[in-house]
């Protein structure tokens, strides 16, 4: 047979020659060109060795595939009850209750004021076969009991009533500075117990920190610093330990970073263990909630948040996330709709049952890269704990604000990132598409009071969204829209040929459309006083100079000129070697463009510039 000639395995590679052949393709640039940094300041090396030694495993609660947990957030409670109802029909084993006033509702959530309305939003809806993550803030507390009395009233005594009730003392200073009374927590574990209340009480819950710009390290580091909070309070109040930490579940924000996301995940799971064992506990399995980011969703071409929270839930089940809660794609924009709420179902249901994530228990165990991650991302957040530790705890850290100064410096960092554009957000600041068509919702996002914070016990820690500030600069293209039907408008002067300006056109076009501006392009011009003509009869303020890398100076002073003369209020340069335009700007003839510049503050100019709000 043919067969025969096939050549056998390949012999092992070693580190050593895939350094070399990878050094000769680098072409004299450094090794470490291609070791990549969190913004938290973690190594992230482009090859890993297989572990050695086997790991610790980090597993659910329960075998098998996690819970598809659907969001209830509909303000009627009736209402409510009715999607939610179509949700655990369409294959979710599980619910969300985001009540109104809590920060995590996003301006909506279910009214529930009093036990009528809690039980008109879990009318026909088994409790006892299905399990419940209530989303209430500072309310869990008050709306417990309202469950416990409806849980009698059903006579639904069994052990398999499974509520988290979500209370999150820790999580509410960070959000607003204000602390709220930890007390009556024991009263709260006896009375749910009693009602027969498998769930738990208490939610160490990392959204505040990761909304506010946390990197990993950092949101590990205060959701285990939240958990021994927790595992304090209640023995205060009379419980043990053992009791106490029965009573904590957690929660992660799930991104689309998918090493770091995943890795995440692994690390809560070994990082609690150890301190269970600190603290004389057995380890066992915790409640592992994960819900995916809502620092990532963009209001413009919010389709792309239907990948980035399918990453999120990627990261989130393969990391042994028990539950997870996939927030609708049109969020960001307001309350969602049965369309968005199917697709955000259906996201889980693919990936368990058709990608089969579920098949296996812990899949990233022994995969070097994920291993290495997981092991520094715990030495980073435990290290991070031992400093608020030694503080006194996560709430006198807080309230010293140690965790506020920890994290605005690796936000800081984030932001500058995504102003110049080392970190793009795909359809918001990376190929925007000023001719989307709008998304149904129904009903459009309340805007926030804009009011400053009263004082507090501390600090509070700030919610954002990575595309508020591009999405703040084509609001005002919008609303010009709105208005009148057109859009600002930047004339593109492509001089030559079009395969000559065609890469520094097509950035261009990209890098305006990020603030709503929109560019009047053309086949090209062979003469600048051709391109000035031009673009005097076409009614536009601002002009970007599109050429081919090799074009003289000369001839981009001789275009900057023309237009000049002819009523350009702003001139942009693409498409120059960097030398040659730092020597343009010299000459004061044109502003030079780049992905690395501070876009945002180029495009605020530009924007008002084209809306006549500023002279040139």
């Amino acid at each position: 047979m043919a067969g025969d000639d096939i050549e056998g395995p390949f012999p092992p590679a070693s580190e050593a020659e895939w350094r070399t052949l990878v050094e000769r393709v680098l072409d004299g640039r450094p090794f470490e060109s291609l070791v990549s940094t969190t913004f938290e300041g973690l190594k992230i090396a482009p090859l890993f060795q297989r572990p050695t030694n086997e790991s610790a495993r980090a597993v659910r609660q329960k075998p098998g595939a996690w819970t598809i947990s659907q969001r209830m957030d509909h303000p009627e409670p009736e209402t409510a009850n009715q999607m939610a109802r179509a949700d655990l029909t369409g294959g979710a084993d599980a619910l969300t209750l985001a009540v109104s006033q809590a920060q995590p509702a996003r301006g909506f959530g279910v009214r529930v004021d009093s036990e009528r309305d809690l039980d008109a939003a879990l009318a026909r809806i088994d409790l006892d076969l299905i399990s419940l993550r209530l989303d209430a803030g500072p309310r869990a507390l008050d709306i417990a009991p309202a469950f416990a009395s409806m849980a009698r009233n059903r006579r639904l005594t069994s052990a398999s009533l499974d509520v988290d009730f979500g209370h999150d003392p820790v999580g509410h200073l960070a959000r607003t500075g204000v602390l709220t009374p930890g007390r009556g927590v024991a009263e709260m574990h006896k009375l749910l117990r009693g009602a027969g209340f498998a769930g738990h009480l208490l939610l160490a819950d990392g959204r505040p920190y990761h909304e506010a710009g946390a990197g990993e390290a950092q949101e590990l580091g205060c959701v285990i610093a939240t958990g021994v909070e927790y595992l304090r309070l209640p023995e205060a109040n009379g419980l043990s330990l053992e009791d106490a930490r029965s009573e904590i579940a957690f929660l992660l924000a799930a991104d689309a970073d998918e090493f770091l996301s995943l890795a995440k995940f692994r690390a809560l799971r070994l990082l609690w263990a150890r301190v269970e064992s600190a603290c004389g506990l057995t380890p066992k399995p915790m409640r592992l909630h994960a819900e995916t980011a809502f620092r990532m969703m963009t209001k413009y071409d919010p389709f792309v948040n239907i990948l980035r929270t399918a990453m999120g839930v990627f990261c989130a089940g393969v990391g042994s996330a028990d539950a997870v809660t996939v927030l609708p794609f049109t969020l960001a924009l307001g309350l969602p709709d049965d369309f968005a709420r199917r697709i955000a179902r259906n996201t889980q249901l693919i990936l368990i049952h058709e990608a089969k994530l579920a098949k296996v228990a812990d899949p990233a165990t022994g995969a070097g890269s994920f291993e290495a991650l997981t092991e520094e991302l715990c030495k980073r957040a435990w290290s991070l704990f031992q400093d608020f530790e030694a503080q006194g705890g996560m709430i006198a850290s807080l309230r010293a604000g140690a965790p506020q100064r920890e994290i605005a410096a690796t936000a800081a960092a984030r932001r500058e990132a995504i102003a110049h554009r080392t970190l793009a957000i795909t359809g918001t600041s990376a190929f925007p598409l000023l001719a989307e068509a709008p998304v149904k919702v129904l009903e459009p996002t309340p805007t926030a009071a804009n009011e400053s914070p009263a004082a507090g016990d501390c600090v509070p820690l700030p919610s954002r969204r990575d595309a508020e500030p591009d999405e703040r600069l084509r609001a005002a293209s919008d609303e010009q829209f709105r208005r009148t039907g057109e859009r600002p408008k930047i004339f593109l002067a492509n001089l030559g040929k079009p395969q000559g300006f065609a890469a520094a056109a097509a950035f261009a076009i990209n890098f305006f459309a990020a603030a709503g501006i929109e560019a009047v392009s053309n086949e090209g011009f062979e003469t600048a006083q051709e391109a000035a003509n031009v673009f005097r009869a076409c009614g536009c303020k601002i002009v970007c100079i599109c050429a081919p890398g090799a074009v003289s100076m000369q001839a981009l002073s001789d275009a900057a000129w023309a237009l000049r003369g002819a009523g350009a209020a702003r001139i942009y340069l693409a498409g120059g070697e960097p030398g040659e335009a730092e020597t343009a700007l010299l000459a004061g003839v044109a502003e030079f463009i780049c992905a690395s510049g501070d876009v945002p503050a180029i495009l605020e100019d530009t924007l008002a510039v084209a809306l006549g709000e500023r002279q040139s």
